[in-house]
């Protein structure tokens, strides 16, 4: 699920799959508080190929950890979501709260 409010196009470098996170570099995120370029609006299955990533919008990703509802969160190392704590690089908001594994609509803007 996902409402796109605004879509660029990267020259991805890895493979990754739809509603993943995606880096400046245009390969998936699996790093923790990295910095986010968008979420991928579909899978990308071949490296060098032009991809459509979503920049701001309401989209749904796995929790990893608790997710308060209202919370900021941040990229996790096993992909998806977590919640900021220390975190410095947050890109959205919780919209419900979710526990570990479940799933988590965020509002995000990754033009910040």
């Amino acid at each position: 699920m996902f409402q796109d409010l605004l879509t660029d196009t990267i020259i991805t470098t890895g493979l990754f799959e739809a509603y993943d996170l995606v880096s400046f570099a245009g390969a998936k995120i699996v790093a923790a508080d990295a910095v986010v370029a968008g979420v991928a609006k579909s899978p990308c299955s071949l490296i060098g190929d032009p991809a459509p990533i979503m920049k701001a919008g309401l989209v749904r990703v796995k929790a990893v950890g608790a997710i308060a509802a209202g919370g900021r969160v941040v990229s996790a190392a096993a992909g998806g979501v977590q919640a900021q704590g220390a975190g410095v690089n947050p890109f959205g908001r919780a919209l419900n709260a979710a526990a570990d594994g479940e799933f988590v609509t965020i509002s995000f803007n990754t033009l910040n």
